[in-house]
């Protein structure tokens, strides 16, 4: 009896490798005990393991899904193009020797479709503005669709400025002796007027070249924009001068205009475009505008 109860007791201090006391099993592992009872072995899985058997189940399933479901689109794909805002665009003419710039869309990224209406012609086979045949559009661009034009015009020096030297002229007798020349209206004594309210006028010297630029509002058309009776085109323009054959001082100016309600997106390119306004050096293509004036091929 004693030998039998000193082997239990030495039984019970033998670990799992040997002697001593038996390691402590982790909480989360699985258990194994055996019960001598039946036999049978029953294991005791820990909670976090049941756990991560679940999350390995549903990390297969999201593959599964993720392969049957068709790609989604990149976001670049769908993202809306990003539209330069300002852009310009560049006319040269060696014929009467002038460039300019003119917008292509507004400072709000607004496209503007400038096509050429009048491409760069001598100023003999030019369309007169009016009856005399003095102001003449040597080339234009213009958006039918919101309206916006960039016109140049050449003629000689008239009315108040014909006969001085352009030293003399005034900015503003240069804004409205060309608003006059290109308006058809007339008084009734068939004297000709300017239906252009000029809103500011002043002389700028370029490169030893005179250039005036003035800034006017005038009554319009009703568009298909704006069908009110009352509607109002804002312009900026510039005025220089060269001599013709016979010395006479030829006006050429470039008009920018668009609707009021364009104005105040347009008003930061028109005046680039005004400043982008020069007279170039003549070539052998230059043609004066009073050589054979009624020349029209």
């Amino acid at each position: 009896m004693l030998q039998q109860s000193n082997r239990q007791v030495s039984s019970s201090r033998h670990g799992a490798f040997g002697f001593g006391a038996a390691p402590r099993m982790s909480r989360f592992r699985p258990i194994v005990r055996g019960h001598s009872s039946n036999g049978q072995q029953h294991i005791e899985v820990s909670e976090e393991q049941v756990i991560s058997r679940r999350q390995v189940m549903a990390s297969k399933l999201l593959l599964v899904a993720g392969a049957l479901l068709p790609a989604a689109p990149a976001l670049a794909d769908t993202a809306e193009p990003v539209v330069s805002a300002g852009k310009m665009k560049e006319l040269s003419d060696r014929i009467l020797a002038y460039k300019f710039e003119y917008p292509v869309n507004t400072t709000a990224g607004k496209p503007l479709a400038m096509l050429v209406s009048r491409v760069p012609e001598k100023y003999s086979s030019a369309a007169p503005l009016t009856a005399d045949a003095r102001q003449r559009i040597v080339s234009e661009v213009f958006d039918f669709r919101n309206f916006v034009t960039a016109s140049m015009s050449v003629g000689p020096s008239s009315g108040v400025l014909k006969g001085r030297d352009p030293a003399e002229w005034k900015p503003r007798e240069v804004a409205l002796t060309v608003l006059v020349d290109r308006s058809t209206a007339r008084t009734t004594a068939g004297q000709r007027v300017a239906l252009n309210d000029v809103q500011e006028a002043h002389l700028e010297t370029r490169d030893g070249l005179q250039y005036w630029v003035y800034e006017h509002v005038s009554q319009g058309s009703p568009t298909i924009t704006s069908r009110t009776r009352e509607s109002y085109r804002h312009s900026l323009a510039v005025t220089s001068w060269r001599p013709a054959l016979d010395g006479t001082p030829y006006l050429y100016t470039l008009n920018l205009s668009c609707p009021e309600d364009l104005w105040p997106e347009l008003e930061p390119l028109f005046r680039r475009a005004v400043a982008s306004f020069a007279l170039l050096p003549t070539t052998r293509d230059y043609i004066p505008p009073d050589k054979d004036p009624w020349l029209f091929f």
